[in-house]
């Protein structure tokens, strides 16, 4: 992209060309819609549609939980060691150990 100070680019324009339109098929797949003679791409799309509202209903994706669990350990973690530092008397035992060397 260049710069320049005194004269700005114009915008690409959008220019969407399909690349075939056939009106016959597209009649032909309407009037087996309205049959009922759909092909089996649409079992396809309820199954997945169908197992996406499931997950949502569960809660997700088990990835997740496992990341949550991670997140509630490294928190317990944490808040012993801060209970440590700050309400027990571990960092003074500490610094005598180390000053003694």
């Amino acid at each position: 992209m260049k710069f320049s100070f005194f004269k700005t680019e114009k915008p690409k324009p959008f220019e969407y060309r399909p690349l075939y339109y056939d009106p016959i098929k597209e009649k032909r797949e309407q009037r087996r819609k309205e049959l009922g003679l759909d092909d089996g791409n649409s079992d396809h799309k309820s199954f997945f549609k169908g197992e996406l509202q499931s997950k949502w209903r569960r809660g997700g994706d088990p990835r997740e939980e496992k990341s949550k669990k991670k997140t509630i350990i490294y928190m317990v973690i944490l808040l012993i060691a801060v209970y440590y530092i700050f309400f027990t008397d571990f960092v003074e035992k500490m610094v005598t150990v180390i000053t003694r060397i």
